[in-house]
């Protein structure tokens, strides 16, 4: 299995609750170069799932639609901050082997879920950037088995898209 772990993009920091903000323009463009880039990298997700907070929804949309597959974005409240990695890891496990999924979620459970895929003691030496991607391969669901293909920062993407 190959997993795409995708912060949300850049978000505004006025709304009436944190679960609100929405995407900055700014944010908008690095969702889009993510999509794109990830496009060119080969990825051929036949899911992206999402934390269900506007910014990180907005995200996946946004990347789904420049990956320009028919994938289409489910909301999984197992991608909201401080969910364990065991429940990401009962989600993926009805998918077949060969799947690719993108997880579009937040900081710092992402990191944390990351380092756990890969067997890394420190999460925090695992950032992502708003908008930035890592890549996994997962041969086996289990925490500590899972390989880092790469961890790309949002201008990264922006050079490949």
């Amino acid at each position: 299995m190959i997993l795409y772990l995708l912060r949300h993009a850049t978000a505004s920091r006025e709304a009436a609750t944190d679960a609100e903000r929405k995407l900055t323009k700014e944010g908008r463009r690095e969702a889009q170069a993510a999509g794109k880039a990830l496009r060119r990298l080969g990825a051929r997700p036949a899911w992206i799932w999402s934390s269900p907070l506007v910014r990180a929804c907005q995200t996946a949309e946004i990347a789904a639609e420049a990956l320009g597959d028919s994938a289409e974005v489910q909301i999984k409240e197992e991608l909201e901050n401080g969910k364990s990695t065991q429940e990401i890891l009962a989600l993926l496990k009805p998918l077949p082997a060969d799947s690719e999924v993108v997880l579009v979620g937040h900081m710092p459970s992402l990191s944390e879920h990351l380092a756990a895929l890969v067997g890394a003691n420190q999460p925090g030496n695992l950032p992502l950037d708003k908008g930035g991607v890592a890549c996994l391969r997962l041969d086996d669901l289990r925490p500590g088995k899972g390989e880092l293909r790469f961890r790309l920062r949002n201008e990264q993407l922006e050079r490949i898209a």
